[in-house]
C-alpha cells in the first residue's frame, strides 16, 4: 500500500505520529451519524470510514457494504485483512475494541456477530443506490496493482482542479479496499464505487 507523503492526511515517517493522527481522526468520527441511515458509528465503523475514504461523509458498515455491493460481514472481513497489515490502523482498531468492551478481539461482536441494532430501512437502502456522479475526467487503470495504481492516480488527480471528479476503472481484485483506503489516507473523497468503477473527488486543499 502506498505510504502517504508529508502533505497527506497522516504524518509521514514517524509511526507514532501516524498512529496518533489516525487515533484522533477515529475519535472525531466515533459517535457521528451515518450519512445514509443515521446510525451512530462505533469506533470500528469510524476506522472503516477512514479506511474506505468516507471520513467526510461517514457510512456505517451496513451502508458502506451496500455501496460496495457485498454483504457487510464480507466487507468487514476484507477490511480487517488490510487493517492487520498496517500497524497504525491495527492500533486504532484494537483501541476501539478495548473502548467498547471487546478486549483484544479483532472481530468484535458489533460488526462480526450481527449484534448491531436494526439495519437501515428500505428507503435508506434505496438512497445508497444513487446513480454515478458526473466525472470531469476518466482513467482506465486496467489491472494495475495498488502501488502502481495509486502512484498514477496521485499524479492524475494532482493535475486536476480541487473538487474535480475522476472516474477510474480498476480491475485489480484488491481495488475495492486499496482505492478507498488510499482516498481516506490522502484526503480525497470516494463519491461512488461499483467495482471496477470508482468516482474520486480531488481534495479541496492543495
Amino acid at each position: 500500500m502506498h505510504e502517504p507523503d508529508e502533505d497527506e492526511l497522516l504524518p509521514n515517517g514517524d509511526p507514532s505520529a501516524r498512529t496518533a493522527a489516525l487515533r484522533a481522526a477515529v475519535q472525531a468520527l466515533t459517535g457521528d451519524a451515518c450519512r445514509v441511515c443515521g446510525h451512530r458509528l462505533c469506533g470500528h465503523e469510524a476506522v472503516l470510514a477512514v479506511l474506505l475514504g468516507s471520513r467526510g461523509a461517514p457510512r456505517c458498515a451496513a451502508c458502506a457494504a451496500r455501496e460496495h455491493a457485498e454483504p457487510a460481514p464480507a466487507l468487514c472481513a476484507r477490511s480487517l485483512q488490510w487493517i492487520r497489515r498496517r500497524e497504525c490502523f491495527h492500533d486504532a482498531w484494537r483501541a476501539a475494541s478495548a473502548a467498547e468492551g471487546f478486549g483484544a478481539s479483532d472481530e468484535p461482536d458489533c460488526l462480526f456477530a450481527g449484534t448491531r441494532a436494526a439495519l437501515p430501512s428500505a428507503a435508506a437502502a434505496a438512497a445508497t443506490a444513487t446513480s454515478a456522479p458526473p466525472a470531469d475526467d476518466r482513467h482506465d487503470a486496467g489491472d494495475l496493482g495498488c502501488g502502481d495504481l495509486v502512484l498514477e492516480l496521485k499524479f492524475r488527480l494532482g493535475a486536476m482542479a480541487p473538487g474535480a471528479v475522476l472516474e477510474v476503472r480498476a480491475t485489480d481484485p484488491a481495488a475495492p479496499i486499496d482505492l478507498p483506503a488510499w482516498c481516506g489516507l490522502v484526503g480525497h473523497t470516494l463519491l461512488h464505487a461499483c467495482h471496477p468503477h470508482y468516482w474520486i473527488r480531488r481534495r479541496e486543499r492543495p
